[in-house]
């Protein structure tokens, strides 16, 4: 269900804002709120520039951003993937609901991916992110946010498979017919159709996400894979008392069954007075390392690469687009009143920002290098077929 001028999921909302933003910043540039980078040592910088960098959830395309438009790979967005230092992303193909959207959006990005050559590699197999990172590309791995679209046909999966799907999130914030999201009560878990679709993903090596499962569907999930797991971008509950946050119960076990945890940079962080911040991302990251251990922590940001543009005509959209998402039954609270990015983590070099954070928080050079992408990299080797 959606709005003619909203599309209700974050990661595309940009579609049906576009115009807005179009017409509220005609005549002129797009006012970026750009983060003010701190300084980054060589060290820092020697680090990041040989390390295997993941980001969970993450687009070159706009995403989160109402301008420039998405759909059109510009030379400022390509621009913004080379200058990121990023390895390889998860990026969402498909929103959950809508099976035909899901194959037009894969195909969109075969053709992006083909077009542009120098820029991006598919990740069709774990040396595939290897293989990005020796060639200075940016590794595309598809992935979904809710599987909704398969309705009840677990045949779909195989499908998918074929597409190079290799990250299926069982649910967005709703429910389907596998299992409950972030939004509903704590007492529905993974249904036993739910069940049968992790067994399938294990067989076929596709990597089981639970990014906006709600507590219980998490947990079953973890018990119910005979492999790791992630939950690719979340927060933490005992920092931030969020619904999208998940509790120490949910990290721990995640982590227990070798699993990998990934921190967002999104409003759910928490307020440094009136929107997330650097320093709340840190505190939440901190928090997910003590419960978990330095082997099962990530970033999984839920940004495009592209900075967010931070204007009033940005924050009318995401208003608007919160309100839809409220109504459709879709959003989580605190969607409406900030931005959906952490401004001052706002740049294109924001996972070497993060290792500079880490740095400077006293963090070994080895535990920096897991969490920028080493821990997902590990669990993608595990998962995957060679």
């Amino acid at each position: 269900m959606t709005d003619d001028r909203f599309t209700l999921d974050r990661r595309g909302f940009a579609l049906g804002a576009s115009g807005l933003a179009l017409g509220a910043l005609a005549g002129g540039a797009a006012r970026a709120a750009l983060a003010a980078e701190p300084a980054i040592s060589p060290a820092v910088r020697a680090l990041y520039d040989k390390a295997i960098v993941i980001d969970a959830l993450a687009s070159p395309d706009t995403w989160n951003v109402p301008f420039p438009p998405p759909g059109e790979m510009t030379q400022q967005k390509l621009d913004n993937v080379r200058a990121s230092g990023i390895t390889a992303i998860n990026l969402t193909v498909g929103k959950p609901g809508n099976l035909a959207n899901t194959l037009h959006e894969i195909a969109a990005w075969l053709q992006h991916i083909d077009d542009h050559p120098d820029y991006f590699r598919l990740v069709k197999r774990h040396s595939d992110i290897a293989a990005a990172k020796a060639e200075k590309k940016l590794g595309i791995i598809f992935g979904f946010q809710g599987m909704g679209m398969i309705g009840e046909d677990l045949s779909l999966i195989d499908m998918f498979d074929g597409l190079w799907v290799k990250i299926m999130q069982l649910t967005y914030n709703d429910r389907n017919a596998l299992g409950a999201g972030s939004s509903l009560p704590e007492s529905e878990g993974l249904t036993p159709l739910g069940r049968e679709a992790v067994a399938r993903m294990n067989a076929r090596g596709i990597l089981v996400d639970t990014g906006h499962a709600n507590p219980k569907t998490a947990l079953d999930a973890v018990a119910a894979s005979t492999r790791p797991i992630t939950c690719s971008h979340t927060g933490s509950r005992a920092v931030f008392p969020s619904q999208r946050n998940q509790p120490d119960t949910v990290l721990r076990a995640v982590a227990e069954k070798g699993g990998v945890v990934g921190i967002y940079l999104m409003p759910f962080l928490g307020r440094d007075p009136v929107s997330a911040s650097r320093a709340l991302f840190v505190r939440h990251l901190r928090h997910a390392l003590d419960i978990c251990g330095e082997d099962h922590v990530g970033i999984g940001s839920d940004q495009s690469i592209t900075p967010v543009d931070i204007s009033p005509a940005y924050m009318d959209i995401v208003r608007r687009t919160a309100e839809a998402r409220q109504k459709a039954g879709i959003g989580a609270p605190g969607e409406a009143d900030s931005p959906v990015a952490v401004p001052d983590l706002n740049s294109a070099r924001r996972m070497e920002i993060i290792a500079a954070e880490m740095d400077r928080a006293k963090y070994p050079p080895r535990v920096i290098e897991k969490v920028l992408g080493g821990n997902f990299d590990r669990l993608f080797r595990e998962v995957w077929p060679a």
